[in-house]
């Protein structure tokens, strides 16, 4: 059935955009309203861009797929399954179970008993013909239930938080030796059959990580570190890296913490060989070091840096307390009252030399709230304090969201169009009311009321 849900059918438009409201929690990265994540405020914004630039759609963009009753807590995209779940009375008990939808199609999959205790839907990955649901308070907090996205019947569980290789093909799983041991096992499994594929004895504490292609990397804390075939084990490199904390891997690049000369810094290693690419000293803000999409953003007081992977050499500077990485853009937050609005100095003042590449935002962040940055130099593109509305978004799927300016009036959708975070649509109005909108770049799904779920796919 094709619903006609452009802008004839529904003539009535979005209100102007409420006043600003001030960002209220750093822990949880909300905007506006209480219930606001920081996925969740880019609709209504691409809604305005929408309407504001761009002529009506003709015809439909939507096409309505199907719709369910069911009263769901969670909603997941995962490749071509949307995963949801939902809870059921017997009794005085309440059981919860996780459904799987076809996308194309949205028919009824499968259905089975979830353990809403143990397990988070929103912690959902899918690679291969597995769907991986993490432990509900985080990796390293409790087992990882690892199913097949075909049926939902469970190929195994991982006994504690896994790793995978870049490859999507192995969890490499470090178990202690025993409460309160330094030493551990590790373990390669097959992610899709659970069968170990090799394993080695580790003696001192140490950090495991994704390597490149496939491979496994390995960072005791004496500071020897390994690269390993992720399916045979074979070692293919080791290197002394000396005394290092806190070792990670972003951005295509292992990084630990180091002193050196008495100051704290942060080495940057080629994953694969383990080269030496770079050292700079760093002095902490309110945030951590985080992947940018392709660089790496260090946090420095009231402003974020972000870093080539490569050279170390700063790429851009903007004044800003977090930088969140949502795959296809960067969304800067500030919570510091002036909105981190200072003007960034010259030079970086902690000994490594000012690039005349460095790109200083500064001039137009704006105060308060967050902003959807340009990954390549910094520059908002689109201010997100004024919106109380909804985001959801998985992996490399197109932002999708809605607004909706009654309580009983139309939703309306927008997605960010493939083009970048700049190009905006507006792809219809429903009927509301609608909450939870998840979406990818051909399919938006969202609740309807309190005890229904709507597929459409869109077209742009």
């Amino acid at each position: 059935m094709v619903i006609e849900l452009g802008l004839a059918s529904h003539p009535e438009v979005p209100p102007s955009p409420p006043a600003g409201r001030w960002w209220r929690s750093p822990r949880r990265v909300r905007l506006a309203a209480n219930r606001i994540r920081p996925l969740a405020a880019v609709v209504g914004l691409a809604l305005l861009a929408g309407l504001a630039g761009a002529a009506p759609p003709s015809g439909p963009l939507l096409i309505q797929v199907a719709s369910h009753q069911v009263k769901a807590r969670d909603i997941v995209l995962a490749g071509d399954r949307l995963l949801v779940t939902s809870a059921a009375a017997q009794g005085a008990a309440t059981t919860w179970q996780l459904s799987a939808y076809d996308v194309l199609d949205g028919e009824l999959r499968w259905t089975v008993p979830f353990d809403a205790a143990s397990w988070r839907l929103r912690q959902v990955r899918q690679t291969g013909d597995v769907v991986l649901v993490g432990p509900r308070s985080g990796p390293g907090t409790g087992s990882t239930v690892v199913l097949d996205a075909q049926t939902g019947q469970t190929r195994w569980v991982a006994p504690d938080g896994l790793v995978l290789t870049d490859d999507g093909r192995t969890a490499l799983i470090d178990e202690p030796d025993g409460a309160g041991a330094t030493s551990s096992t590790l373990r390669a499994v097959d992610l899709a059959t659970g069968d170990e594929l090799w394993r080695a004895d580790l003696a001192v504490p140490t950090e495991v990580l994704a390597g490149s292609a496939g491979q496994a990397l390995l960072v005791g804390t004496d500071g020897r570190a390994q690269v390993r075939d992720g399916r045979d084990g074979t070692v293919l490199r080791t290197a002394d890296l000396g005394e290092v904390s806190r070792p990670d891997s972003m951005a295509g690049t292992l990084l630990v913490r180091q002193w050196r000369g008495g100051e704290l810094g942060v080495t940057g290693y080629d994953p694969a060989t383990l080269r030496q690419l770079w050292h700079r000293p760093v002095r902490y803000g309110p945030g951590r070091i985080t992947g940018c999409g392709a660089l790496i953003c260090f946090p420095d007081d009231t402003r974020i840096e972000a870093v080539d992977p490569v050279t170390g050499r700063t790429v851009w500077r903007v004044p800003a307390d977090l930088v969140v990485d949502f795959d296809s853009y960067l969304v800067a937050y500030s919570v510091s009252p002036d909105g981190g609005s200072g003007a960034a100095a010259d030079g970086d003042g902690r000994g490594y030399p000012a690039s005349a590449a460095v790109a200083d935002a500064s001039a137009d962040a704006g105060s308060g709230s967050g902003r959807i940055i340009d990954p390549g130099t910094g520059r908002t593109l689109l201010p997100l304090s004024a919106w109380e509305t909804e985001l959801e978004g998985r992996g490399d799927a197109t932002f999708v969201g809605y607004r909706q300016p009654t309580e009983t009036g139309p939703a309306w959708l927008a997605v960010l169009a493939p083009a970048g975070p700049e190009t905006v649509r507006m792809v219809g109005s429903v009927p509301g009311p609608v909450g939870g909108c998840v979406g990818d770049r051909s399919t938006i799904v969202c609740r309807l009321g309190a005890d229904a779920i709507s597929i459409w796919h869109y077209e742009l």
